[in-house]
């Protein structure tokens, strides 16, 4: 399953920013989000973290290694170990526009079951879709609420 979407907010990168990379702000707008813990000291490429996701009442862990960090532009990694994908990786990026800046992910998810497991990707997008656009509505009202209190 490969999804690209994004979304434009009123805030500058340096504001939504920690919204990606502060556990408790990340599960503040992905709601889907139940826990996400850095498992080490380091922040950047080769950092790993755990989080679980909860999707239709099923909580999916996953284990990640961060493949590629640059403050207020970047943030990537990679599934290390998983409750139930072969494969998960995934991009979120901050570019500076000149009322603020564009949000955007890119994830592509493995499902097991060969085949089968194509079938579920498909659907799985479908349904990811709606819930997606959620969590962007969410990240934009929250970055843009903070950076008019910022502002004043």
């Amino acid at each position: 399953m490969r999804m690209h979407m994004g979304i434009d907010i009123e805030a500058p990168p340096e504001i939504v920013w920690p919204y990606l990379v502060e556990p408790e702000k990340a599960m503040s707008w992905y709601t889907m989000l139940t826990v996400f813990n850095w498992t080490n000291e380091e922040r950047g490429p080769g950092a790993t973290f755990y989080w679980e996701e909860e999707v239709r009442g099923k909580v999916y862990w996953n284990h990640f290694r961060t493949t590629e960090w640059v403050p207020n532009q970047v943030f990537a990694w990679e599934m290390t170990e998983s409750s139930f994908f072969k494969g998960y990786t995934e991009r979120w990026t901050l570019e500076r526009t000149d009322a603020g800046c564009r949000f955007s992910f890119d994830d592509d998810l493995v499902f097991p079951f060969g085949p089968w497991g194509k079938v579920m990707g498909w659907f799985g997008e479908k349904m990811a879709r709606k819930s997606s656009q959620q969590v962007l509505e969410n990240i934009k009202r929250l970055a843009e609420a903070e950076a008019k209190v910022a502002d004043r």
